[in-house]
């Protein structure tokens, strides 16, 4: 657990333009200057004051999503539908980003968990939550160590677990990494299409870095990749010379990347693979806060994949 530096943190509830009200963690931006803000703060160059996140995955409130509790998580909708209904409730709200969720797993706790297996955690089945459709829980209904920071009042519930998150910002094109930088995802205009001209490749020593599996199984390379594969973490080869930080920042190589048995999944062979994290209800072991995965298209709907939503505050103005 990090603690990210010149960020306070205060539950509030937010209203959309239609009037329909949110439970969000506002992030209030402390730094003195621009220069060391932290970057879920910057987007496309403007320094925010705040962020807004989701505490509860979305649900649905007519043609309406919400952030509330004790509701079953809105799942069956594509990532693209996911963006229409977030971005009807105002211009400055947008699907997760991708740099919005780094600071949400920098943030959490150790030892947090979630639903895992069909409405409980598959290490302790005394945890368990309210039952929904399928395998899913109502949000925000299991104990405390299913929220981020082990606080009911305060966390973001079910970031580990019952549905896996789509998040923006964040892909692969035929293997190929490719990011938005800083936080921009989050901006109004933000082109989160498949034809987006606005993300950024990944480069080693001028090359740009692939992911999937190549000649030593599931790896994050310069060299050729091919086909698809889902392994833990701790079994992914990092085949490069140098490791660029952002690798890092965008959360495609984490700290316990040796011992951690979060999936780690990639479809090299997609025209795009589009990233969802954090696991499901059905992933045992392989849920958490690094689980990751690029396996799928944008098209991709299931009963197992939902989302947060996320609002932007206000240009600072110094």
């Amino acid at each position: 657990m990090k603690k990210r530096k010149y960020v306070k943190e205060t539950p509030v509830v937010l209203y959309d333009k239609a009037g329909y009200p949110s439970m969000m963690l506002k992030l209030e931006n402390t730094a003195p200057t621009k220069e060391i803000a932290d970057p879920v703060f910057l987007v496309k160059e403007v320094e925010y004051d705040s962020i807004y996140l989701s505490r509860f995955l979305n649900s649905a409130a007519g043609d309406h999503v919400v952030s509330l509790p004790f509701r079953d998580p809105l799942a069956m909708v594509s990532m693209d539908e996911a963006i229409r209904l977030i971005r009807k409730k105002g211009p400055e709200w947008h699907l997760l980003t991708n740099c919005e969720w780094q600071y949400i797993k920098d943030t959490t706790a150790p030892n947090t968990h979630g639903n895992t297996s069909c409405g409980k955690y598959h290490g302790d089945g005394a945890e368990s939550g309210i039952g929904g459709k399928y395998g899913r829980t109502e949000t925000g209904s299991g104990p405390a160590s299913w929220f981020h920071n082990g606080n009911k009042e305060t966390g973001i519930a079910d970031t580990i677990g019952n549905v896996w998150k789509i998040v923006s910002g964040i892909r692969l094109k035929r293997g190929r990494l490719e990011y938005m930088a800083n936080n921009d995802a989050a901006a109004p205009d933000a082109d989160l299409s498949e034809e987006s001209r606005e993300f950024l490749e990944v480069l080693v020593d001028g090359r740009p870095v692939n992911i999937g599996p190549g000649k030593d199984g599931m790896m994050i390379t310069t060299g050729e990749v091919e086909g698809w594969d889902c392994v833990d973490r701790e079994d992914v080869c990092v085949d490069l010379q140098t490791v660029p930080q952002i690798l890092k920042d965008i959360g495609i190589i984490t700290d316990d990347v040796e011992t951690s048995t979060d999936l780690f999944a990639a479809d090299a062979e997609l025209d795009e693979a589009v990233c969802f994290v954090g696991g499901s209800y059905n992933s045992a072991s392989d849920a958490g806060s690094s689980a990751l995965s690029v396996l799928d298209p944008r098209s991709d709907v299931n009963t197992d994949v939902g989302f947060f939503s996320a609002c932007l505050g206000k240009p600072v103005i110094r």
